[in-house]
């Protein structure tokens, strides 16, 4: 009852992608989730470029809380830039879309199972794998399949049952505190961005438009500058000097990786894909755009990988890892050397950067320009910033 051609653990978006995929594909697929919801809480600032999310998926209007058109970078010492030239956003429902994700992945016949975390893994003598849980009784259930695809976040360590070395360096993490919050002063089509030592050190500070006055509002700091329960105590000040008298509600903490990403992405029948695989964003922490990307190409090569006598061709699984490489991860091999030099700039650099870009007109600044005006003095970087926003 519980043999499959492919387990996928962790239902977020990355794994109800590579669910639905993998059961278009025409296999029998299971989607485990630890929680009884996937996606509660959120625990992402929800925003997100057209390009990267239409690449993968047409998005449904309820997902779409806000419309980003302009943007503002505020300096460590307080000076605005206005973004005027903006690529098309938008701030999704990530508690609905998720919800949504899995259950497109169960009307392609992937077989949900929630509440049940995965506590170990392995390979089998029969050359399949074996996921062990624990169900929403507290009793022991087996899974077993020909392939498995883990995407089970950031704090996964499902990944170590096969040889992958899942810690990360402290300046590869950041911890973030995220809230939402309902006021009268949040601008409605606007994302602000807040940098400096003083507001998310190595990070930044986040505000992005919900719709209806209310906002996420978010930080991440880098791991080699935190202490424990920093990144809450700066987001609550923040909110107390920015929002007086706001409705917060939602606070929570998480990790969020900002290095490479996991090398191999396949050994053997396993897969990673998402934040267990750290497929995000260093600048700027965003997952969701690769997250669903490799979740959908993973799930698709799995499927193409079986031969006729039900089992699985591993080598074929290594195209994931080369479309991988071919797209965004390149994209994010760039953004990792940008952050490594951001992470060495200290505020006196942002405020000079921002100061030379607050006198020009804000219909003609766009995120391509500020990176260009930060990294004009480092050529290599400077060609990586613009391949990156190209």
């Amino acid at each position: 009852m519980n043999d499959y051609d492919i387990i996928v653990v962790g239902a977020g978006p990355a794994g109800a992608m590579a669910a639905m995929s993998a059961a278009e594909g025409g296999r029998r697929v299971c989607l485990i989730e630890r929680k009884a919801k996937a996606g509660v809480p959120v625990r992402c600032g929800e925003g997100v470029g057209y390009r990267g999310l239409t690449l993968t998926l047409e998005p449904r209007p309820e997902w779409i809380r806000a419309t980003v058109t302009r943007a503002r970078m505020v300096s460590p010492s307080g000076i605005a830039v206005d973004i005027g030239n903006v690529d098309k956003s938008w701030v999704l429902d990530r508690e609905r879309m998720d919800a949504d994700l899995v259950g497109m992945a169960v009307e392609k016949g992937a077989e949900l199972i929630a509440s049940t975390p995965i506590v170990s893994a392995e390979k089998t003598w029969s050359n399949r794998y074996r996921a062990v849980g624990v169900d929403g009784k507290g009793a022991e259930v087996e899974f077993t399949a020909g392939c498995l695809i883990l995407a089970d976040g950031v704090e996964s360590r499902l990944a170590r049952c096969f040889g992958w070395e899942t810690a990360l360096r402290p300046s590869d993490i950041e911890t973030c505190a995220f809230a939402r919050v309902k006021s009268d002063c949040i601008e409605p089509d606007c994302c602000v961005f807040y940098t400096g030592r003083a507001a998310a050190p190595g990070g930044y500070l986040w505000i992005f438009p919900r719709g209806g006055g209310e906002a996420n509002v978010g930080l991440g700091v880098i791991g080699s500058r935190c202490r424990a329960g920093l990144p809450r105590e700066l987001l609550l000040s923040f909110i107390n000097r920015q929002f007086p008298g706001s409705k917060v509600t939602g606070l929570h903490c998480g990790g969020v990786p900002v290095g490479k990403w996991a090398r191999p992405l396949v050994r053997g029948g396993v897969m990673l894909v998402g934040d267990a695989a750290r497929q995000v964003n260093a600048i700027n922490g965003a997952g969701l755009a690769y997250s669903l990307y490799a979740g959908k190409a993973a799930g698709a090569v799995a499927a193409k990988s079986f031969r006729s006598d039900g089992s699985v061709n591993h080598k074929a699984l290594l195209e994931y890892q080369r479309a991988w490489a071919k797209n965004f991860g390149k994209q994010q091999e760039r953004s990792f050397a940008l952050k490594e030099f951001i992470m060495s700039a200290d505020d006196a650099f942002l405020d000079k950067i921002a100061e030379s870009l607050s006198k020009e007109d804000a219909r003609k600044v766009n995120y391509l320009r500020v990176f260009m005006r930060a990294f004009a003095s480092k050529p290599a970087l400077l060609l990586k910033a613009f391949r990156l926003f190209k």
